[in-house]
């Protein structure tokens, strides 16, 4: 039989749906244990463990390998085995990924984790980053949006080309965007000298500079973010509310933002976080103030690594809590799809 995404359900095999419908609700939208949940999760956080030196962390890892694999036996099709050597080979990756990041969180004295973060210039360097990347971020919902609405709702002449535009800021070295931004906001840049002779307002080396190359390198995922949660409504239901006096305004904001409002949540948030991470614009148009990033590349050069490891501990740490909250908006996405 064909189910409802197109695919055809093996002879023999209970449908997708009927899957579905039979698992619990608090285990629904997780798969089961299988060699997949071996090869890619926890081989990966057992080799990393053993690497580190956390045999004990390393042995219950594997004991939950053993009791999973005992409780989950059962023969898989010869068909699925292509599936588990490319699961092998993703479970490499997956160590290249966590390694460094674990390694980095369990080498480093918490104690010097703290103390990193009651210094008064990484409290400062960390608040400048973050409230001008909150600005970055107010300013790209502001531009992004209309732009991903009318990619989501026209078709025109030109329309890749401003796609491939907005996809730019992702693919140029940012050390380049950052020299792009000074010939145009510096102190004689075209937009920049202007501003500087008429009005006094210098943009490079200053807190607008920061958030002018936050915005540069942000601004692509709230406009992609927004295009693809607009694709997924229906324009029929922004006709049905024009039909009752709407307009197509308000239509939008009654109607295809409340729909969308996860979507253009979760590009905020990859916006924001984006902002966070960049150093190589910021450092070329804005090297004063100091970003966290900033501070800790001078840091490197001044002191090594050895210093810096607990600065470098303590932005890992943000960095989490933004992925776990960008996490958690996905989730209520998912169960809002499962739902429906």
């Amino acid at each position: 039989m064909t189910g409802p995404d197109g695919d055809i359900d093996a002879p023999g095999r209970p449908a997708r749906g009927a899957e579905a419908g039979a698992a619990t609700p608090h285990l629904r939208g997780y798969a089961r244990f299988s060699a997949f949940t071996c090869l890619l999760v926890l081989f990966p956080f057992f080799i990393v463990f053993l690497l580190l030196g956390l045999y004990a962390i390393a042995g219950v890892v594997l004991a939950a390998g053993v009791v999973g694999a005992l409780a989950a036996r059962r023969r898989r099709p010869k068909s699925d085995r292509p599936l588990i050597v490319f699961s092998a080979i993703g479970g490499l990756l997956v160590l290249f990924i966590i390694l460094p990041i674990l390694n980095l969180l369990f080498t480093t004295d918490p104690a010097r984790i703290v103390a990193m973060a009651r210094d008064a210039s990484v409290r400062d360097a960390l608040a400048l980053t973050l409230s001008a990347a909150g600005i970055a971020t107010l300013i790209s919902l502001l531009l992004g949006i209309p732009l991903g609405y009318v990619l989501a709702r026209e078709e025109f002449a030109g329309k890749p080309v401003v796609e491939g535009i907005v996809d730019m800021p992702v693919v140029i070295p940012h050390t380049i965007a950052g020299i792009a931004l000074l010939f145009i906001f510096g102190r004689a840049g075209i937009v920049g000298a202007p501003l500087k002779s008429a009005f006094h307002v210098l943009l490079s080396d200053s807190y607008w500079g920061i958030v002018l190359a936050m915005l540069f390198v942000g601004v692509p995922f709230i406009v992609n973010h927004s295009r693809d949660g607009f694709l997924k409504v229906d324009p029929r239901m922004e006709n049905v509310a024009r039909s009752l006096g709407a307009s197509r305004l308000g239509a939008f904001f009654r109607v295809t933002v409340p729909l969308t409002w996860r979507a253009l949540l979760s590009g905020a948030i990859m916006t924001w976080a984006r902002a966070i991470s960049e150093f190589g614009s910021v450092a070329v148009i804005a090297y004063y103030p100091k970003t966290i990033n900033t501070l800790l590349f001078e840091w490197y050069n001044f002191f090594g690594y050895a210093y810096t490891k607990p600065l470098a501990a303590l932005l890992l740490l943000v960095a989490l809590a933004i992925f776990v909250t960008l996490r958690a908006v996905a989730g209520l996405k998912r169960a809002d799809h499962d739902r429906a």
